[in-house]
């Protein structure tokens, strides 16, 4: 399986004389709503406190904060808030767009959240919900008969949920055809991000639960009965809640109930039409992974490292988005590009990086306009290999010199590289014009030795820091974009690889964002549903 795995990644490279097998054209027509909701479900509101009500940014990352929060209507409301929220409606010629707090490629958002509350998270019963965020609401999808929650509530430990992530891969398929699978899994690691960070928020914590085989979690989600006309598929079961030492094991006979539930609503249709791309699909099947021996999930701690003093949390969320294009003049400080390395490392920030695991993934820089750090490429080593080993089956004319005291962080080349990170970004001005551009690189031969399933986490990883690096940007008055397009095996060729040993799966660059002043900004939702007094 894992060679069809490699079959279906070099099928959906770009290459400078072609691109991977897509659409060619967009057909407007057929483009997917933004939206999934269920018709004829229960709408039940949810609430959120002002931006202004918010914790500092920076202590987020290197632990849950404080007493963990009661789980309740209130504090659901703030996490999906927080995670999965619209953050602002845009508006130009006739046409209205959302955007949300965890980003998108294309912003078309193929990813979708369901909730497994035990009883007393938010009603008596048991409850399975799809989270709507247009509406800021959930759609109750199933009431447990009394037994069946108490029995979830039972094999859960105290004060937390399970939350399950799903993706629409048609969202992606529309515009970017066979490499969609990529995207939709870029994506799944910013939401994975996001919820992690606004968690974090609360004193919760956030992890994969991984002894569930995926093959199981659409039916636990609803996902596998009828009346869907554009296939989802989940991807992850997290627990979210008070810090746990060791993962918790959900026994057949809770599964097979919760999978047996009786089910309210019908999914809308996305698209009164779709094309499939069977190399995609395939793809999909053979990544899901199995069940898996339950882990220690004993807490790491990141040290309390303090960047941004005073600066609140909740408003970077809310604020972040997606540069299109960069002034290509404005530079930064060096040391502001080594606080935003070290955010990066999962050492540092063990939110969110502890939800999946040892890092596999490493960071090629392209140093455009960083005062204090000559032009030139370099490498931060965030442990997805030995130090002693990186160099092996690289470029012999690397010079491996270590820039800095506290970050493994090497010069590789001095020279202007802007024209070549531009070009290696599907020729995108966007990625010559910040300060500095980066590609991500996964250990890829390694990651995939225990199966296929480990292709999909190497992209949610690199979401991960994606969506890192989107609020660091944010939190220096900046911005940051990623980049999907891009010629992955030039990438390879700048490297001197001869072997898939290194695999780029992300491009992204940071920078001063030039702004359409003809694009008019509207508010996320129409009022402010504040909790009620105690």
């Amino acid at each position: 399986m894992s060679d069809a795995v490699r079959a279906y990644h070099e099928l959906s490279k770009h290459r400078p004389d072609r691109f991977a097998p897509g659409p060619g054209q967009l057909h407007w027509a057929t483009q997917p709503a933004p939206f999934r909701r269920y018709a004829g479900t229960r709408l039940v509101e949810l609430w959120h406190r002002p931006l202004e009500e918010s914790p500092a940014y920076d202590v987020v990352f290197a632990a849950p904060q404080g007493k963990p929060v009661e789980l309740n209507h209130e504090s659901l409301s703030q996490l999906l808030y927080d995670s999965l929220a619209i953050s602002a409606w845009k508006e130009a010629g006739g046409n209205r767009w959302a955007l949300r707090v965890n980003p998108s490629s294309g912003n078309l958002h193929p990813t979708e959240a369901y909730l497994l509350l035990p009883p007393g998270a938010l009603e008596a019963g048991g409850l399975l919900a799809h989270y709507a965020p247009d509406a800021h609401a959930l759609e109750i999808r199933s009431e447990m008969p009394p037994a069946l929650g108490a029995q979830l509530g039972a094999t859960l430990p105290a004060g937390g949920f399970l939350l399950g992530l799903a993706s629409i891969p048609w969202r992606e398929a529309w515009k970017y055809g066979e490499r969609a699978y990529r995207y939709c899994q870029h994506d799944l690691g910013h939401a994975l991000a996001a919820v992690a960070i606004a968690a974090s928020a609360q004193g919760w914590q956030v992890r994969l639960l991984g002894s569930v085989a995926e093959s199981r979690l659409d039916a636990l989600l609803g996902l596998d009965r009828d009346g869907f006309h554009e296939q989802e598929f989940a991807d992850a079961l997290l627990w979210i809640g008070p810090a746990q030492e060791a993962e918790f094991v959900l026994d057949r006979m809770l599964l097979d109930a919760l999978s047996a539930l009786e089910l309210s609503g019908t999914p809308n249709r996305l698209s009164r039409e779709q094309r499939h791309w069977p190399e995609m699909e395939r793809v999909h099947d053979l990544c899901r992974a199995p069940a898996l021996p339950a882990v220690c999930w004993k807490a790491q701690l990141g040290p309390n490292v303090v960047d941004n003093p005073g600066l609140p949390l909740r408003p970077l969320l809310h604020r972040r988005r997606s540069a299109q294009s960069m002034d290509g003049r404005s530079g930064i400080q060096a040391e502001l590009l080594m606080a935003w390395l070290r955010r990066l490392m999962p050492n540092q920030s063990p939110v969110p990086f502890a939800t999946l695991g040892p890092p596999q993934v490493d960071l090629l820089l392209f140093v455009h306009r960083v005062q204090g750090l000559a032009p030139g490429l370099y490498w931060l080593a965030r442990g997805a290999a030995p130090e002693a080993e990186l160099s092996a089956g690289l470029r012999e004319d690397f010079l491996w010199q270590r820039t800095s005291t506290d970050l493994p962080l090497y010069r590789l080349l001095e020279g202007d590289a802007r024209g070549l990170s531009g070009f290696l970004s599907c020729g995108q001005d966007i990625a010559s014009d910040g300060c500095v551009a980066l590609a991500m690189l996964a250990r890829f031969d390694e990651a995939l030795e225990p199966g296929p399933w480990c292709y999909p986490r190497l992209y949610w990883e690199c979401g991960q820091i994606g969506q890192l690096l989107y609020l660091e940007a944010e939190a220096a008055g900046l911005s940051g974009t990623g980049i999907g397009c891009y010629f992955d095996d030039s990438v390879h060729e700048l490297l001197g690889l001869a072997d898939s040993r290194w695999q780029s799966l992300y491009h992204f660059t940071l920078g001063r964002a030039l702004w359409d002043e003809r694009l008019t900004t509207l508010p996320a939702y129409p009022e402010l549903r504040r909790p009620p007094c105690p």
